[in-house]
């Protein structure tokens, strides 16, 4: 699917955080087209730019950006089931919601009969399991779509949910505020962390989790992710909320920070994030460095190959995506590869989405679309050491 939303005119030039002005982009993608958190085609460049003053990293908005979450941002909709891959563990599907609802657990102290607010929640899928688990909670649950109401009122009653705006009569009201990537998508993260302070009880926890562009590279590229937090960038940003930062955790979700900041019982005196900003800053250059050139990569590999080679790409993420956008001749791909069964019997870009067991034989080669943390020891999990693939690695 090719989006045809238009891009601003012209690229935001204050940072998202800290307001200063920002200078020339960082990173420009090297076609006409981009890529989408969802994995859709967009017609138009990514635009990257980097704060110097508080180390955040954010992507110039597309226009009418209210609307596209609205209406055409459709995340994980056909089940209540349907959900990403975490990782694969022992040869054992862990899914991303179950994960976020262990490590939740396993850094809160929910309050017997405590009001949970899920802002930003889509269809609420961590907070419908949470309150599984935990009954005794009271769930409420708010996002900018009407889309996901279906899903809500299949475990929180009418009155605890809203669309487009709080209700004034909620500040105040919540022992934990949650907002589970989210951040990344909003033109105004200060004001939304902001609201969320607003919701919470004096001594209330916001809980959340962003990507980490850091350990997660592909976070830069992404078109729809406004906001690419630093670890500087995303304290400075609860500071100015008047939230006092709790934790913020690198380790305990793979490619995101998971943050916990309070409300607390007497203002906090916003100060600077700590951290290196020069480290950052040259980290965010290598970063942008290596998605300058990976276009070329992808491209190369394509020309090194036989004119009748039969290829397949495995991942039908955002890296499988953008591999796929890159080369000259789509046709040539065979089918996308992936061991999420939500994924397989889908569409991608035109070519089926199929189990890793179910590649037809007579294949020469595979462009690995996973992250590179992991992506090595992945491909060894299948097993397919016997097999003579040339491998294209990113």
């Amino acid at each position: 699917m090719l989006t045809d939303a238009p891009r601003a005119a012209q690229a935001q030039r204050s940072c998202n955080v800290c307001g200063s002005r920002l200078k020339q982009p960082i990173y420009v993608s090297d076609g006409p087209v981009s890529v989408t958190s969802l994995c859709q085609l967009y017609r138009g460049q990514a635009e990257v730019f980097f704060c110097n003053d508080c180390g955040h990293i954010q992507t110039a908005e597309i226009e009418g950006i209210a609307e596209y979450y609205d209406q055409e941002y459709r995340i994980l909709i056909d089940s209540d089931e349907e959900d990403q891959l975490y990782e694969v563990r022992d040869g054992t599907i862990i899914y991303r919601t179950d994960h976020q609802v262990s490590t939740l657990l396993a850094k809160l102290e929910l309050p017997r009969g405590g009001r949970v607010l899920d802002y930003g929640c889509a269809k609420g899928a961590t907070l419908r399991k949470l309150v599984a688990l935990r009954p005794d909670l009271e769930p409420h649950l708010f996002d900018v779509s009407r889309m996901y109401v279906g899903f809500w009122e299949k475990f929180a009653r009418e009155e605890n949910w809203a669309i487009y705006e709080v209700p004034r009569r909620w500040h105040g009201r919540f022992d934990v505020v949650t907002t589970f990537f989210a951040l990344e998508h909003v033109g105004d993260p200060a004001a939304s962390l902001r609201n969320m302070g607003r919701l919470l009880k004096p001594g209330g926890i916001l809980y959340g989790i962003v990507p980490n562009v850091f350990t997660n590279q592909a976070d830069l590229v992404v078109v729809d992710h406004v906001n690419h937090f630093s670890l500087p960038s995303l304290e400075i940003a609860l500071l100015d909320s008047g939230l006092r930062p709790l934790e913020i955790d690198a380790n305990a979700h793979t490619g995101a920070f998971v943050f916990r900041a309070e409300q607390p019982l007497a203002p906090v005196a916003s100060r600077r994030g700590s951290g290196d900003l020069a480290q950052v800053a040259e980290s965010i250059a290598q970063i942008s460095k290596y998605w300058q050139n990976l276009g070329t990569r992808v491209r190369e590999f394509e020309s090194s190959l036989s004119g009748n080679a039969r290829v397949a790409i495995y991942g039908s993420g955002f890296y499988g995506t953008f591999i796929a956008a890159a080369l000259r001749d789509l046709k040539r791909v065979e089918c996308f590869l992936d061991r999420n069964p939500f994924r397989q019997g889908k569409e991608l870009l035109g070519k089926p989405v199929v189990e890793p067991d179910a590649l037809a034989s007579g294949v020469n080669a595979i462009y690995v679309g996973l992250n590179p943390a992991g992506a090595h020891r992945g491909m060894a999990e299948l097993g397919w050491e016997s097999r003579n693939y040339r491998y294209f690695f990113i």
